[in-house]
């Protein structure tokens, strides 16, 4: 497993997505996926408030799930713990929930749930774009200065609000926004073939600044659904529909011989490559394995130490 510094800790760069943990992806095999993982060297949990949430407020299976396991073990220090808050309405993305109430209404209920008293990253998981970027960082400083949450995140942010925020932090001695999720993977997408205009995809503009700034960066949907491991194994038909719609695309689709070659030439799986692409990058940065099996975490993680090449990059664009 490879790892970036982050303050007073080490993080391992493959990240482990707990998004349906309790309601697609049962208990048992959740805990299997948690064991595996951190067997292979892994301490970087990915949660959210809103994950496995069946009604607004009502709570998190995921969390749950995590909550549960971590109470079987004594693992806690040693993990690093993500999860995110203020996420929209299901039903309704467009209608915000960046407020102080909401806040710390989800922050106390994901405390609870996890079974900790605090978070070591906490997200907000959209932006609001009809608040000035320093005043919602300013309502997050709360978070820091209780001590419930170590260091603040934003989800589906654009680099230029990130620097709003914290350009205007630095001038006042608040806490800044030290890391960011956004989707970012081998295949090419946008909030338009996701079908989600609220949420931030990878650009080349966004990706220089990232660099420039070393400013780490989680990475979700970073296998593309799978797209490249089943175009390459000829299971293209067990793409699901979101899958198709969002990554299936002719540029995507011309990729696949040169991630097919240099799987291939290193002796790893598709997925091995997906994940190294990302951990390869210039600034520090970390993808998200998520799945509903073992087996595919297994497969992810069989690639956890890969590094490749400029060269090797080079001939993934």
């Amino acid at each position: 497993m490879k790892y970036i510094p982050f303050f007073d800790k080490n993080l391992s760069q493959i990240a482990l997505g707990c998004d349906h943990y309790g309601e697609t992806i049962n208990e048992e095999i959740s805990f299997a996926q948690l064991d595996a993982y951190v067997q292979a060297g892994g301490n970087l949990l990915d949660s959210a408030h809103v994950y496995g949430q069946d009604v607004p407020g009502g709570p998190s299976t995921s969390e749950l799930v995590i909550g549960k396991w971590l109470r079987s073990n004594n693992l806690r220090k040693s993990l690093t713990l993500v999860t995110k808050g203020c996420h929209p309405p299901k039903e309704d993305l467009h209608h915000s929930r960046l407020n102080e109430h909401s806040m710390l209404e989800d922050l106390e209920k994901s405390l609870e749930q996890l079974g900790t008293d605090y978070v070591d990253i906490w997200y907000f998981h959209r932006d609001d774009l009809q608040l000035k970027a320093p005043e919602i960082l300013d309502m997050a400083s709360v978070l820091v200065e209780k001590g419930l949450v170590k260091h603040l995140g934003t989800s589906n942010w654009t680099t230029k609000r990130i620097e709003e925020a914290n350009t205007w932090a630095k001038a006042k001695g608040k806490p800044l926004f030290t890391i960011s999720e956004i989707q970012w993977s081998l295949a090419r997408c946008t909030p338009e073939t996701w079908g989600d205009d609220t949420m931030v995809c990878m650009t080349d503009e966004q990706r220089l600044w990232y660099e420039q700034n070393k400013f780490p960066v989680m990475c979700f949907a970073s296998q593309a659904k799978g797209l490249f491991s089943k175009v390459i194994a000829g299971k293209t038909d067990t793409l699901s529909k979101q899958a198709r719609s969002r990554f299936m695309t002719e540029e995507n689709l011309a990729l696949v011989p040169q991630c097919k070659a240099l799987a291939e030439e290193l002796g790893v799986t598709p997925a091995a490559i997906c994940m190294a692409y990302l951990t390869s990058q210039k600034n520090p940065t970390i993808a998200i394995a998520g799945s509903s099996r073992l087996s595919q975490i297994t497969d992810t993680l069989s690639g956890a130490d890969l590094t490749l090449s400029k060269d090797q990059l080079n001939s993934l664009l």
